[in-house]
């Protein structure tokens, strides 16, 4: 039997880890979210720190909504053997898509703002969507990653139920 992928992407059970790369993808698009909770940790300072990182602060609604199908995302791959435990299989056909939702909302919600400020040039916009870009490219052009969605169709060996009694 041949494997698709090196040795070093499969765990002990034979099952395909996720890439290195796809954690950094869905912790990017899901920036706001995560800023709002390392901003909440410290009472202190969250007053300053949420008028000195989101400028905008009326569009923050809009912004973290943007990023929650990338929380979702994370949330579902980091939780996967809890899943895999509760007998639930359909959840990864929806990783593709809620990244693909995540990317459509954030370049919609960064050209509002673009907007929003008379559509002149900022490099923090600018670079979002060179990075939304990115992803785009690397969602649809990464075998790794369908080849790790199509092996997450069936139940490792170690949560079958058979292999639980």
């Amino acid at each position: 039997m041949r494997l698709a992928l090196p040795l070093h992407c499969y765990d002990e059970a034979g099952v395909v880890l996720p890439p290195t790369w796809w954690y950094g993808l869905l912790a990017f698009g899901a920036r706001d979210v995560l800023l709002i909770l390392m901003i909440s940790a410290l009472p202190g300072e969250a007053d300053t720190l949420f008028e000195l990182i989101f400028v905008h602060s009326h569009w923050l609604v809009w912004q973290v909504l943007a990023a929650m199908p990338f929380a979702i995302a994370f949330l579902l791959t980091s939780f996967r053997s809890v899943l895999w435990k509760k007998q639930r299989l359909t959840w990864r056909k929806w990783l593709k898509p809620l990244c693909w939702l995540g990317i459509g909302c954030q370049v919609t919600v960064m050209g509002m703002l673009t907007v929003k400020t008379g559509g002149q040039f900022n490099v923090y916009y600018g670079s979002i969507f060179i990075a939304l870009c990115v992803m785009a490219y690397m969602l649809v052009k990464s075998q790794y990653l369908q080849i790790m969605i199509e092996d997450w169709r069936r139940l490792p060996e170690a949560v079958t139920p058979s292999s639980s009694k």
